[in-house]
């Protein structure tokens, strides 16, 4: 006879800690990404130039500044809610602040659902990393949502050919099994799973055509492209959102147009002008500009090459084809490398058709490719004993990138903040020596103080008109104070003769009789 003696279960040993989520990294460099801003950038900072010209559209205390052709409407509505209630531009760079960390995480988190690893929250961790995400996290400046809008919609692309393939293949139309491998498993996905990312993807365009309508063009071109590649004749859906999210920020510019620029030639005609746009080549201009100044134009120099600055930059597109060629042996590279081509493309037209440089302009080239080089760094692990320095020069590679561009987004917020709070300043004493509405402040930062006195503006930037512009000409016509404010640029004539008024910070103001 057999007995059978229950079994003794072993006693557990300490389990090991299963490691955090994807979503739950995501969450924490969010979190780190708005105390960063709030240390290294001061929310006490002043407003600037493009700031106050956006801020001022729906604000309640302050008439609408000159809103230049190529401008777009997105950024007015984003800081609408904060700006028709108060002044106060503290409190805008502390919205601002909470906005840009959630719209890190959203944009991010898309991609968590194209491929759950770790590379995704560290792609975040690296873009926001950056100075200039840190430096326009609480901007009032629309390239940080260009950013991170396209890195929503190319990961909504990927969800949206993945539904529709999905639901062939369950229907019974089926499609080519390599292909189908090359975008990664679907996990499920179906008919009722398309019309999500799909609308997703419509949304994520309309903030960037809101934006910056040209910029939004220009990244629709590639999603475009992809889907017609991979779907073919199925490609109607992702190709209509594409259209719909297009339509909504070059619809509003387009018809902004006519009522208020003499036409969309005339607009387009301005807009051209006032970004230099033609054939050129500024990739020395932008080398220069890696570590500063925010603006390579009207008089501002950009200074000499970083030869550390360079290598960061050299770096990203040895690392982007590194992660590609990583994400290849995986069997994973359609994604990624949609997300590399869509990056680049974003680039192009400011390094070859604008004729200048602003590092911000190159912000969603940086987002897009922080993709597939957050998967080199996580996805290149050789076997034996190159595993080990491998993955610590990596880290050291992670940690030092965080380290310069800290350091970078300190110096830059440091020299802003001094140079905004004398600003503020002579603003106060302004108000303090009577200048009230209806005014209108004219001159260089004449925009910015405009908007915290609450007069109109008319801004310059090396040098005044010799005759009056025609709104300030109007506004001394119609018995507004107008008021003229300068640092080093000289007086034009027909002011030498107004009441001086000195103000603190070297600033120099007079008062038209």
């Amino acid at each position: 006879m057999t007995v059978t003696r229950p079994r003794v279960p072993a006693p557990a040993g300490p389990r090991r800690p299963s490691p955090p989520r994807p979503v739950a990294l995501l969450a924490l460099v969010g979190v780190l990404y708005g105390v960063a801003q709030l240390v290294l950038v001061s929310p006490r900072t002043g407003i600037g130039w493009d700031e106050a010209v956006y801020a001022s559209q729906y604000a309640a205390h302050a008439p609408p500044a000159p809103f230049s052709a190529p401008r777009a409407r997105g950024m007015p509505l984003l800081v609408a809610p904060v700006v028709a209630v108060t002044d106060s531009v503290l409190a805008l760079r502390l919205y601002l602040t909470a906005v840009s960390s959630l719209a890190l995480v959203g944009a991010f988190a898309v991609w968590i659902r194209v491929r759950a690893d770790r590379s995704v929250p560290l792609a975040a961790l690296l873009f926001a990393g950056c100075w200039l995400s840190l430096f326009y996290g609480n901007e009032a400046m629309p390239n940080l949502y260009v950013a991170l809008g396209g890195v929503a919609a190319t990961g909504l692309l990927v969800l949206t050919v993945r539904a529709i393939r999905e639901s062939a293949v369950r229907t019974g139309r089926g499609w080519d099994p390599g292909a189908r491998r090359a975008w990664g498993a679907a996990g499920g996905a179906d008919r009722r799973r398309l019309w999500g990312p799909a609308a997703g993807l419509a949304a994520a365009l309309a903030v960037v055509s809101l934006m910056r309508p040209s910029d939004a063009l220009v990244l629709a071109v590639p999603l475009a492209v992809a889907a017609l590649v991979l779907l073919r004749r199925r490609a109607l859906v992702p190709l209509a959102a594409v259209a719909a999210g297009l339509a909504v920020g070059w619809g509003q510019w387009l018809a902004e147009a006519e009522q208020a620029y003499g036409g969309v030639a005339a607009r387009l005609r301005g807009a051209g002008q006032a970004n230099l746009t033609g054939w050129t080549v500024s990739l020395a201009e932008h080398a220069r500009a890696l570590d500063g100044p925010s603006l390579c134009r009207f008089g501002v120099r950009c200074g000499d090459v970083s030869p550390v600055a360079l290598a960061w930059w050299l770096a990203i597109p040895l690392m982007t084809l590194l992660g590609l060629w990583t994400a290849r042996r995986a069997g994973g590279l359609g994604p990624l490398l949609l997300a590399a081509v869509t990056g680049a493309a974003t680039a192009l037209p400011y390094l070859f058709y604008v004729g200048y440089a602003a590092p911000r302009f190159l912000m969603p080239a940086y987002a897009l490719l922080s993709l597939p080089v957050a998967r080199a760094v996580t996805g290149l692990r050789p076997a034996g004993r190159w595993r080990a320095p491998v993955s610590a020069l990596l880290a050291a590679g992670v940690l030092a990138h965080l380290a310069l561009q800290g350091a970078y987004a300190y110096r830059m917020a440091a020299g802003t903040y001094r140079d905004r709070e004398r600003m503020e300043l002579a603003a106060h004493a302004l108000r303090e020596a009577g200048v009230r509405p209806p005014c209108l402040v004219y001159g260089q930062s004449g925009v910015q103080m405009g908007y915290l006195i609450g007069c109109d503006s008319q801004g310059v930037t090396q040098r005044f008109a010799r005759r009056q512009p025609d709104r300030v000409r109007a506004a001394v016509d119609r018995g507004a104070q107008v008021v003229i404010v300068h640092t080093r640029v000289p007086l034009p004539p027909y002011a030498r003769a107004w009441r001086p008024l000195d103000l603190p910070g070297r600033w120099q103001a007079r008062l038209a009789p």
